[in-house]
């Protein structure tokens, strides 16, 4: 969550479709009371246009002395509705703001706005607004627009602030993978064995806590010691999967289009894959022709391996060099 105070532009306004409406009713009041020097038409329109005054002053009211923060999601997929929150702190001491939306910039592209219906001086509140993306990787947010139409419709009035932060949209993930079952394997490269509900005795104890089940307790050191302890399990992660992404782009003349389509069909397979596999309490890996993921233990958040994932990038293979003719020397 950041604050910004600096980079931002002048407000700007514009008559909404009412205010049109109604500048086209003052005006005409107006040439009708100087044709006809009706002074009950000169008060009509004084009364107008005191209206128009009064809008914008109290628009810039609601528009003055406040601070946007953004707090960006914990995790974005891509194809997936998301929500961003926007806090709004009004610093004015003694007046509301009323009446207020911002509209942020996701990716180049305006998103829904965020409304705050009223704000209190010194008050903070938060809104959200939905959006949705259909690429992964890295999604530049840019400017957000605060605007108000506050008080009666007539006039639009806002200002542009420069809030720039970056955000990484996971792949997205499929309704159902087919995991086969994988194998325990042995050695070095075997992920680290973790304490927690399994099956396996870890060979190492602990006192007894309330909630443990009794056939957990052993009875021996219990003897020894004077005091229950329970036996602690180790989860059953000693499988490892190894998960691969062709990310190598030949360059032959297929079709790149269709390439890319199928990459990334299998970045979703793949990362659907780890999130089941990983539940299962089996350790993941990925690796591409060109880089290699970090190692999850099993029951962990797949989160490394999404964010891998997320900013994977085809690599071009290099066309086969010609032989070079030999020179023979007369």
């Amino acid at each position: 969550m950041r604050i910004f105070r600096r980079r931002r532009s002048r407000r700007r306004f514009r008559l909404t479709r009412e205010g049109r409406a109604f500048l086209f009713i003052t005006i005409g009041v107006g040439l009708a009371a100087v044709n006809t020097a009706n002074n009950l038409l000169y008060l009509v329109l004084g009364l107008l246009l005191s209206l128009l005054l009064v809008s914008g002053v109290l628009s810039d009211l609601a528009l003055w002395r406040l601070q946007i923060k953004r707090k960006l999601p914990t995790r974005l997929f891509a194809g997936r509705r998301s929500y961003m929150d926007v806090a709004l702190l009004n610093e004015k001491r003694w007046l509301s703001s009323i009446s207020i939306e911002t509209i942020d910039e996701l990716d180049g592209a305006e998103t829904e706005a965020a409304r705050f219906v009223r704000v209190g001086p010194g008050e903070t509140q938060v809104a959200s607004y939905g959006f949705e993306t259909k690429r992964r990787g890295v999604i530049e947010l840019g400017t957000m627009r605060v605007l108000t139409r506050y008080p009666f419709g007539l006039i639009e009035k806002g200002y542009v602030t420069y809030l720039p932060d970056e955000v990484i949209v996971y792949p997205q993930l499929l309704e159902y993978v087919a995991t086969p079952v994988s194998r325990p394997m042995q050695g070095d490269a075997a992920p680290i064995h973790q304490t927690g509900r399994g099956s396996e005795f870890a060979g190492s104890v602990r006192f007894y806590r309330e909630g443990d089940e009794a056939r957990d307790i052993h009875w021996k050191r219990t003897a020894s010691r004077g005091e229950l302890v329970v036996r602690e399990h180790e989860r059953d992660s000693n499988a490892l999967v190894t998960l691969t992404v062709n990310n190598l782009l030949a360059v032959s003349g297929e079709d790149e289009a269709a390439w890319t389509e199928r990459f990334e069909t299998s970045i979703s397979e793949v990362a659907t894959a780890t999130a089941a596999y990983l539940t299962q309490g089996v350790s993941v890996q990925v690796q591409t022709n060109d880089s290699v993921s970090p190692l999850v233990a099993g029951g962990t958040p797949p989160d490394p391996i999404w964010r891998f994932l997320a900013l994977l990038r085809p690599c071009r293979a290099q066309a086969p060099q010609g032989r070079k003719k030999k020179r023979w020397a007369a």
